[in-house]
């Protein structure tokens, strides 16, 4: 038996039998097991201890194998806890929140698997003027590759971090410092070395101002990152990289209404494209900052969210929030882009201009973001009848295969050559005159304009209502409905579509007419060979519930076209079948090979949830969940698929 789970089980005994001491305790156990072939447990107890002074936690997992991560029957978490008058000691797994997280936001979200914490040790003081915060330990950070639920490669950090906060009355102020000595572990694909030791240095400055009717929050990090090649070696370090990010909030309330305004621009590294794992140097996963974006509860508007960018982007957002006539009102607009417009010189050479100003691009080349949504909710009928309705509109520039706006020239060699000639004279002489002569000519046509771009872009408007109604008896009836029309398409445009390497030419459509130009959309979307202009998105449920007691949902997603391969669901289930009339699923006589068509469109699952106790919940899942995009705390990952299976919840409170 290991030594965690010593301790841990001696805790336990102690915080049962021990009348001076408090505690309490939470386990959550999941089942799932789907035509996936992918069948998880996840297990885990969660127990405080409260003793004078001293709070103590350790959190306990057996996942074999937890639907996200590795397999794992240890101590997963714990922590220590000591606080007398000024002073607070904490030793073994450290979180914490610092600013707006530009330089330190520490986060253990098990829905997307992404765990920053240290483990290590916390010293603060404060004493209502000044605080002073230490941490120093280790992490070990887990990232996604191709697959869906197992991390493929980590990055290590040993971490010293220091806070020293200033606060009198309405003003406050804040210097920060970290340091960390990575070790970066490359992805599998990367065949020339397998992790190299980078040295993070951040410090930051931060400072808010609070009114009656008005707050203000700036807060700046300056990062250097350096480069050891070899750990061993006392030689220099290598430079590598620098960067800076800044972030801004301005918030104005008057009566029920509030303006809330926000800036951004990080700027610790650049790329046109996607940072891969492979990108080092640059901001790290303790930097976890705000996104300017809305984070949405709708799920149709989630897996449209926006590919956020820490390393290189800036951006505002806009949002007022306030009631009328009882009615409550949000309405918000954000803009973002990369801190720089790309060309491409040619298919594979490329080169930056920096925006000028302070505000983001819109030039596709800076691969710019909109995003807009509205809002209204209310009770009506004594407080009886919920409503919300919303509408959520983006436009996002997800990739640039091709930009370039210039002028060139052709390059013309004209070649002549001239044989032997002879001549006889008049007494029958013959005389050469010419010898094999060769004469080139090498010229240059007219400057002409060329227009060659390519990018993909996405457009997305959503509605999502919900209704609920709830009786004097306790029952409640609930109707969710999103309705999504998406776009997904490749813009091609200018007067030329291929380059030429050999001679380091765009290859205009029509030589003899330079100015010809074409604007072509090519649609992503398909069903098979047959091509789809627009992707229509529809999700409903229905809820049915007791109030503290109980509630089954019902829930139908669907689809009209991919952007991917067309899904095949040989295995649908029987609800799926009821619902849509397939009498032959229940006489055995269903097609297993050839399923009906409209299977392949939709997703339908049912779920019942009982409270056992105030404290105990149990919930049961079956049927099947289209998966997507997921975001939350800015950190997206994409849920894999749940096809025809069976998911099972306990949770309890002691």
């Amino acid at each position: 038996m290991s030594k965690p789970l010593l301790l841990f089980i001696s805790l336990f005994i102690t915080c049962l039998f021990a009348e001076d001491l408090s505690y309490n305790a939470a386990i959550t156990s999941k089942f799932g097991d789907n035509y996936n072939f992918y069948t998880y447990a996840e297990n885990r107890f969660d127990l405080n201890i409260f003793y004078k002074d001293f709070q103590s936690w350790i959190q306990y997992e057996y996942s074999n194998p937890p639907d996200i991560g590795f397999t794992i029957n240890d101590i997963r978490k714990f922590r220590i806890e000591y606080g007398h008058d000024n002073y607070s000691i904490k030793l073994g797994d450290i979180y914490e929140f610092w600013g707006r997280g530009l330089l330190l936001n520490q986060i253990d979200d098990q829905t997307t698997n992404f765990d920053n914490g240290i483990r290590g040790m916390f010293l603060g003081y404060e004493n209502g003027l000044f605080t002073f915060n230490h941490i120093n330990g280790n992490s070990n950070i887990w990232n996604f590759g191709n697959d869906l639920r197992i991390p493929e490669y980590k990055n290590s950090h040993n971490v010293s971090a220091n806070q020293i906060l200033f606060d009198l009355n309405s003003v406050s102020l804040g210097l920060s410092h970290l340091s960390s000595k990575e070790n970066h572990e490359f992805s599998n694909l990367n065949f020339l070395r397998d992790s190299t030791f980078v040295l993070h240095n951040l410090k930051g400055i931060y400072g808010s101002w609070i009114l009656d009717n008005v707050d203000l929050f700036v807060e700046y990090v300056d990062k250097v990152s350096t480069e050891k090649n070899n750990i061993y070696s006392d030689g220099p370090l290598d430079s590598l990289k620098s960067g800076h990010g800044v972030y801004l909030n301005f918030n104005i309330y008057g009566g029920n209404w509030g303006l809330s305004t926000e800036y951004k621009r990080y700027a610790f590294d650049k790329g046109r494209s996607s940072f891969s794992p492979d990108d080092y140097g640059n901001r790290i996963a303790f930097q976890a900052m705000p996104i300017l974006v809305r984070e949405q509860n709708s799920t149709l508007l989630g897996r449209v969210a926006h590919q956020f960018n820490f390393n290189d982007e800036r951006g505002v957002q806009v949002s007022l929030t306030g009631s009328i006539l009882n009615l409550d009102v949000i309405s918000q607009y954000a803009h973002l882009s990369r801190n720089e417009e790309w060309q491409s010189l040619t298919l594979m050479d490329w080169v930056d201009t920096a925006i000028d100003g302070y505000l983001p691009g819109s030039n596709p080349s800076a691969l710019p973001y909109w995003e807009n949504y509205f809002e209204i909710s209310g009770s009506q009928l004594n407080d009886n009848l919920y409503f919300k309705l919303g509408r959520g509109q983006n436009r996002d520039i997800l990739e640039i295969i091709r930009y370039f706006k210039g002028e060139q020239q052709d390059r013309i060699i004209n070649s002549f050559w001239e044989y032997d000639t002879t001549i006889v004279d008049f007494y029958g002489e013959e005389y050469t005159i010419i010898d094999s002569a060769e004469y080139l000519d090498t010229s240059f046509t007219d400057l002409y304009s060329v227009e060659t771009k390519m990018w993909q872009e996405s457009k997305s408007i959503t509605y999502p209502l919900e209704l609920s109604y709830l009786f004097n008896n306790g029952y409640s009836v609930s109707i969710n409905f999103e309705y999504q029309e998406k776009q997904l398409r490749n813009t091609s445009k200018g007067n030329s579509r291929s380059y030429n390497a050999s001679d380091s030419l765009w290859v205009l459509i029509d030589p003899e007419n330079p100015d010809s130009n074409f604007t072509q959309y090519d649609n992503l979307f398909y069903v098979g060979s047959k091509n789809y202009d627009t992707q229509f998105n529809r999700m409903f449920s229905l809820t049915i519930g007791k109030a503290s007691k109980w509630s089954a949902t019902l829930t139908h997603d669907q689809t009209n076209a991919f952007s991917g391969p067309t899904t095949v669901d040989p295995y649908y289930n029987p609800l799926e079948a009821l619902i849509f009339g397939d009498l032959k699923y229940f006489t055995g006589k269903r097609n297993k090979v050839d399923p009906p068509d409209f299977i392949q469109k939709r997703w339908v699952s049912f779920e019942l949830a009982y409270n056992l106790t105030s404290s105990q919940r149990i919930s049961i899942l079956y049927g099947s969940l289209q998966g997507g995009l997921f975001c939350s705390n800015g950190v997206c990952r994409t849920i894999a698929p749940f096809n025809d299976g069976i998911k099972l919840s306990y949770s309890a409170i002691f």
